[in-house]
């Protein structure tokens, strides 16, 4: 699965290094990550995951992309090509190929992509920015144990650092290796980010604690299907697991984050909930089709004013979320395998029991 998609177009969703690695881990405790696969908890209480071991790997391969000698690229595209074998061909014919230019051949693209005078000044700054990367070893690791242990069959991903021009922020190639684009993450005031593409309200999550924020959510929509339906509540549930397996592996990263909402925003979430939901029902929208009265409630948007005032965009979201919280605890037992095994929204409704919370 690959996501090609930019933060501003979605819904919500390093030089190599290699960190300490806990090399024994007793057969008991093995057994119990194995078997228990547990729903995290609430209030930022997860599960403690210092013993399990697991291998930090951040890749830079924008480094050693730019490092690649433009007059004889015929030599350089192979060897990255064996270096980054599912990377590579993903980055030369699809993130940086011109869809104007059908005949354009990937290496073209790579010559004139690395040419370009805009690229290269804007990998300068990003190297400025990144160009140590050990300050992530920490978190990195930390979302790993929690992705190890919720989904202990899965592999510890290998973590893949790129500059596209604003193609992508994150992204999945396999199980095994995923990307961040560090051109994403230059601070909201970066002059190279065209405010007309990139509006204020998405440049505010362009600032580096994003970074984890935004690997645990591309694990965690990597994890969750598509729903079989596409009304409000199918897209709203959906987008409520992942953000619940974000939470997961992610226990002690504030919830405005999660959300890439301010502090107020989530604040007036909580305030409004009982309210806000009253109107949801009111104008029964959790079952429309309409993309046009539902958009703003489930994807990127300066505000969704149809619920309050002051409603943010994407809180239909925040009710998915709420509305997962809310049936994992009438579910003790569940692990993330069953809920995401529940694909009947109305039956995962009224399962749920969910009565917002009144101020």
């Amino acid at each position: 699965m690959f996501n090609s998609n930019s933060i501003a177009k979605i819904a919500v969703f390093s030089r190599t290094t290699s960190f300490c690695q806990n090399n024994i881990l007793s057969g008991v405790v093995l057994l119990v990550i194995a078997l228990c696969c547990h729903a995290c908890g609430s209030d930022h209480n997860g599960p403690d995951v210092s013993n399990i071991p697991v291998k930090v790997q951040v890749l830079r391969f924008e480094q050693d992309l730019f490092a690649l000698d433009t007059n004889n690229l015929a030599v350089g595209a192979p060897q990255m090509a064996q270096k980054y074998p599912e990377l590579f061909p993903i980055f030369s014919s699809e993130m940086i190929h011109d869809a104007s230019n059908p005949q354009e051949t990937p290496l073209d693209a790579l010559n004139g992509f690395l040419r370009a005078a805009q690229v290269r000044r804007l990998n300068d700054t990003v190297q400025q920015v990144y160009g140590d990367l050990r300050w992530l070893d920490l978190p990195l690791r930390d979302l790993l144990q929690h992705y190890k242990y919720y989904f202990p069959k899965k592999p510890s991903p290998v973590v893949a650092t790129i500059v596209s021009e604003f193609y992508t922020d994150a992204f999945i190639v396999n199980d095994s290796l995923i990307g961040i684009g560090l051109d994403y993450f230059l601070g909201p005031d970066f002059s190279g980010y065209n405010p007309e593409e990139f509006p204020a309200y998405i440049r505010r999550q362009f600032h580096r604690e994003y970074i984890p924020v935004r690997l645990a959510k591309v694990l965690a929509q990597n994890a969750v299907d598509a729903p079989p339906a596409r009304r409000l509540l199918d897209e709203m549930l959906r987008n409520g697991k992942m953000l619940y397996i974000t939470d997961c592996l992610l226990p002690d990263v504030a919830d405005s984050l999660k959300m890439g909402y301010t502090r107020e925003q989530m604040d007036g979430c909580k305030a409004n909930e009982q309210t806000a939901w009253a109107r949801l029902l009111e104008l029964k929208l959790l079952y429309s089709s309409d993309f046009k009265d539902t958009r703003k409630l489930i994807q990127p948007s300066p505000n969704a004013p149809i619920l309050f005032q002051e409603a943010p965009g994407e809180i239909g979201n925040w009710f998915g979320w709420q509305i997962v919280k809310s049936w994992m605890k009438r579910h003790p037992d569940a692990t993330i395998e069953d809920l995401l095994k529940v694909q009947d929204s109305q039956k995962f409704l009224e399962e749920a029991k969910y009565k917002p919370k009144k101020e």
